[in-house]
């Protein structure tokens, strides 16, 4: 009876080792995402086909389909004569070397367009940014679109709907999105005044059963808001159990000029991509005529798994190559892949100042250790980290030397570059990169410095709870 059941138990493993292989290697993947599905399928032979399933899988053909195929809205023949421009020549005395190549690279792998001349406001004080954005709201004379990850049913949410539902009453076309994920608590009753008065809500990626989604791994991080086509916020404005008086840290910028047409364009991407009706397409009240005269050139860039490259992961990486003296980086989570991870300390060990500024404890203890281990690299070569005391850490930036500046949704993590669908600005101007860089000094007098001696101090079960969530880094 013995020798049976360890044969058995050997055949079964066999088959689960056989069928875990035959999963993984369906869908193209990179190698360290592969090792460690096939490590959890193997290992944890019921539970791991489980967890597969639902996070596991990558986007169906079909979906990433119906995302790509959207109408670029006359962007293609854009790109194509800034490309040719490049090749001219025609921006050399304008921008350095560093930046054309930047810009070559999004209007090559992401079509992302430059505008120029845009006014690009960076917004750092919630309860300012907030009462900001509801004032434009209110002055909405034809239409507003939102695009957020979560919604909150609290004073914050529900005065935001209210407002919304107001202008809808008055004839404002409002259009708002969210992710089913991030906003799976949300109650149904939320969004009712807002459709009771004309509005239309849509959910990104929903399934017909509330609590079972097996989409539910890629989520649209993408958090902006466009109104009447002139005015664009990028950044968080949700704050889930925060009041707006309360000092939660996120960098936002609200954006005017021809940089919000990139806003638009992409709104409409996603939201023909999320909803079977309703689509919506090229007019000229969603594209008018802008008269800025700004100083902000930027490109914004957007990437997720329907995109076959990791466009923002590929400008970070450029920027990083294009660090001279300086690179400071704001970011939630902090679970750098090998090639961003090896270009930081390529960076460090060249000479240029790396300061990573990061919540001191994240939300999830097993993504919290896999940050500290990654921490741990970066200042055994010589790199700076400093963990925000701050409530409520959610700021994204990325500062090289005293010309390049990103902010947007993407944090510093493998999920932000393969999985979530995540939009960034990379901003071209010296003097938004000056406020910026004040912020962040501002930011550093409520920081911790994590220096050798923290982490010599550091138990033996600290380190290896440490080094063994890295080992799930690839999947988080």
């Amino acid at each position: 009876m013995t020798v049976i059941i360890v044969w058995s138990m050997v055949f079964i493993w066999i088959i689960n080792t056989i069928g875990a292989v035959i999963t993984v290697f369906r869908q193209q993947r990179d190698i360290a995402a592969t090792w460690a599905w096939l490590l959890v399928l193997i290992f944890l032979p019921i539970i791991g086909f489980i967890l597969y399933v639902f996070f596991g899988k990558k986007l169906p053909e079909d979906h990433m389909t119906d995302l790509k195929t959207q109408s670029r809205l006359g962007i293609d023949a854009l790109v194509t004569t800034q490309k040719a421009a490049l090749r001219q020549a025609k921006y050399q005395r304008a921008l350095s070397p560093e930046i054309q190549n930047l810009i070559n690279l999004f209007l090559v792998s992401n079509t992302a367009v430059l505008t120029q001349e845009n006014n690009v406001t960076v917004l750092t004080d919630l309860k300012a940014a907030y009462q900001q954005l509801l004032a434009d709201i209110n002055q909405a004379q034809n239409h507003i679109h939102l695009e957020y990850y979560a919604f909150y049913d609290n004073q914050h949410g529900r005065q935001l709907i209210n407002l919304l539902a107001s202008k809808a009453l008055r004839g404002v076309k409002i259009r708002v999105m969210y992710d089913a994920f991030g906003s799976q608590h949300l109650p149904h009753r939320f969004f009712k005044p807002l459709e009771v008065a004309g509005g239309q809500v849509v959910p990104f990626f929903s399934s017909r059963f509330r609590f079972f989604n097996l989409r539910f791994n890629f989520r649209n991080h993408r958090q902006f808001a466009i109104i009447d086509g002139n005015i664009a916020y990028l950044g968080d404005f949700n704050q889930n159990n925060h009041n707006v008086n309360l000092p939660a840290r996120d960098t936002r910028i609200r954006v005017t000029g021809d940089g919000v047409l990139s806003f638009q364009a992409r709104f409409f991407m996603d939201w023909n991509a999320a909803t079977r009706q309703d689509k919506i397409y090229y007019s000229s009240q969603y594209f008018p005529d802008l008269d800025e005269h700004g100083k902000t050139s930027m490109q914004l860039v957007s990437s997720g798994p329907d995109r076959e490259l990791d466009e923002i992961k590929l400008g970070f990486l450029k920027m990083i190559a294009a660090a001279k003296k300086r690179l400071w980086i704001q970011t939630p989570y902090f679970i750098p892949d090998d090639s961003v991870l090896a270009a930081l300390m390529l960076a460090i060990n060249s000479g240029v100042t790396v300061k990573i500024m990061m919540p001191q404890r994240a939300k999830h203890k097993l993504i919290h250790h896999a940050s500290l281990y990654y921490a741990r690299q970066i200042v055994k070569v010589g790199g700076q980290i400093y963990f925000s005391e701050s409530t409520g850490f959610k700021s994204r930036v990325m500062l090289v030397d005293d010309q390049l500046a990103a902010v947007g949704t993407a944090n510093l993590d493998i999920r932000s570059f393969k999985l979530n669908f995540e939009t960034t600005a990379f901003l071209y101007d010296a003097q938004l990169v000056h406020e910026l860089e004040a912020s962040f000094k501002a930011d550093l007098k409520n920081c911790l410095p994590y220096t050798k001696q923290r982490i010599q101090e550091q138990s033996t079960q600290e380190r290896l709870s440490q080094d063994l969530a890295r080992l799930f880094a690839p999947i988080m």
